[in-house]
């Protein structure tokens, strides 16, 4: 029998907002997920980050490890990494521009688990203006141990101008 997603939040973007948090993380499903879809900014040249989260705060501390690898359609390929950060780095280099959208996929594990670290895996897409893609995979760990109920989009230096933002459970 395959498994299945259970919609748990969504948050719809139609007007310009600094922050999205999506809610109803708990030890109900071992594993969520969350799908973003055409997310698009206010202003060129800005991030998308993500943190960890509860009771509406998002948890800043440098305690965020992250290692990806970017396939860029008009370049080479880049590797980061960085440890002790105040977030992971989620969608970068996003434009906003006519034609310019985001589109990720996150899956979360031991969100709840209070004696393990929380982790993320990534799977993103980015769409710039001048028609260039931008393609990132890969993962990050709060270096805490501690229970996790929401997760939380953070702009850089810009807002979210739309997008639509779901969190899902799996289902065995």
């Amino acid at each position: 029998m395959a498994g299945s997603l259970i919609k748990i939040d969504e948050e719809i973007v139609t007007s310009a907002v600094a922050s999205v948090t999506l809610t109803g993380i708990d030890s109900t499903y071992d594993v969520y997920m969350v799908k973003v879809n055409n997310l698009k900014v206010t202003t060129d040249n800005t991030t998308c980050y993500v943190r960890v989260g509860n009771s509406g705060t998002a948890d800043s501390t440098a305690n965020y490890d992250y290692a990806d690898k970017t396939l860029y359609s008009a370049g080479s390929f880049i590797n980061q990494s960085n440890t002790n950060q105040t977030q992971w780095l989620a969608l970068n280099n996003l434009d906003s521009l006519a034609g310019s959208n985001a589109n990720a996929v996150y899956y979360l594990f031991n969100w709840a688990n209070s004696s393990e670290y929380s982790f993320i895996t990534q799977e993103e897409s980015t769409m710039l203006y001048t028609t260039a893609l931008y393609g990132q995979q890969g993962g990050g760990v709060h270096t805490v141990a501690q229970s996790n109920s929401e997760i939380h989009f953070v702009m850089s230096s810009s807002t979210i101008a739309s997008g639509t933002f779901t969190l899902y459970g799996l289902k065995k």
